[in-house]
């Protein structure tokens, strides 16, 4: 389905369920002011619930398929890691609602992400079918529940939104997704493939010890496809691993040149990358130019900005840096909790 159908879909939800408030509110305006308000009160709850529980069910899915979740995003609510805790904080509800997961061990992946994508929306369904069966019930006993009733309506939008297989600006609904995982779509199946790298990194691989078919035996992707970045960042660790240096700058070259779609998190790790580059290639003016472009990053207690520091000083002969910065590096690698990613810098490191 295109995406104007989307948007005429979309369009055609949002107006029905403006109606279908529109009705109930009538209703309960006529039932008095007590019933008014639970009128509104439902429609409150209907607006937060609603997206809290359709990522929950993509979080409790993710846990029955042994994945870990490590971003959260539901109304203005968020669960994300910071200093490899996770922590709880607010957010735009304007902002598109998400759960991302990290597998804890690999195999069987095509059936896990199906499960973990599905999750969403069943969990959808099932508070949708619970809301509506409760306030036909009330109905049937006399006592109307327009608590329930102004629920519905948001409730039963956002499950009839994400029920066709489309894409919205926003992105892909749950059941597009799933049917890309099914018929084997390029972006689902390099979704898979580094859900599968992830798995095993998880369970003490590191990247070059990864079977190279998860890197490389992937059906070609549009540059602005977020799989995109993350299928050149996993290739650049490989390489890099086996010193094949060469190819991993093309890696690092490549994402610098679709730097207009990566987010500013994911170009300041490109900026620590580069700089680490450069350092072990010689290229101190390189290093430098890339080092400005993350600043800020390279004064975090992050890995990789302790890494291209002890690259850089090491490059650049300032001694007296390397001994803290090693320090430092080691503290940071004890926080790491992927055993592959700890193995994988630990390698980096002895080389420096």
């Amino acid at each position: 389905m295109n995406r104007r159908f989307a948007a005429v879909y979309a369009t055609v939800c949002m107006l029905l369920m403006a109606a279908g408030f529109l009705t109930v509110a009538v209703f309960a305006w006529k039932a008095g002011v007590a019933a008014s308000v639970k009128c509104i009160v439902g429609l409150v709850y209907g607006l937060v619930l609603s997206p809290i529980l359709h990522e929950l069910g993509h979080v409790s899915f993710a846990l029955i398929a042994n994945m870990d979740y490590v971003y959260v995003k539901c109304f203005c609510f968020k669960i994300y890691i910071k200093n490899g805790k996770k922590r709880f904080g607010f957010i735009s509800p304007f902002a598109p609602d998400q759960t991302q997961v990290l597998p804890q061990k690999g195999g069987n992946m095509q059936k896990r992400a199906i499960l973990y994508t599905l999750g969403g929306l069943i969990y959808s369904g099932v508070f949708m079918l619970i809301i509506l069966a409760g306030a036909i019930l009330c109905v049937s006993v006399g006592e109307p529940s327009y608590l329930l009733w102004g629920m519905l309506p948001y409730a039963a939008y956002l499950f009839f939104l994400n029920l066709p297989p489309v894409e919205y600006p926003s992105g892909k609904t749950d059941t597009l997704v799933w049917r890309g995982i099914k018929r084997g779509e390029p972006a689902e199946r390099a979704m898979i493939s580094a859900m599968e790298i992830q798995g095993q990194l998880f369970e003490g691989k590191s990247f070059s010890k990864i079977d190279e078919k998860w890197y490389f035996d992937l059906p070609q992707l549009c540059e602005d496809d977020p799989l995109f970045a993350v299928m050149l960042d996993l290739r650049y660790r490989y390489y890099l691993e086996k010193e094949d240096i060469v190819e991993a700058a093309k890696c690092l070259n490549r994402l610098a040149e679709i730097q207009g779609y990566l987010s500013n998190e994911e170009f300041e790790k490109l900026g620590a990358e580069l700089t680490y580059m450069h350092s072990i290639r010689g290229d101190i003016e390189g290093a430098e130019e890339s080092g400005k472009l993350c600043k800020d990053y390279l004064r975090s207690n992050e890995l990789t900005a302790k890494r291209a520091l002890l690259a850089y000083s090491k490059a650049c002969g300032k001694t007296e840096a390397i001994e803290p910065l090693f320090a430092q590096a080691k503290e940071c690698l004890k926080k790491e909790k992927i055993a592959g990613v700890r193995k994988f810098e630990e390698i980096l490191l002895s080389r420096i």
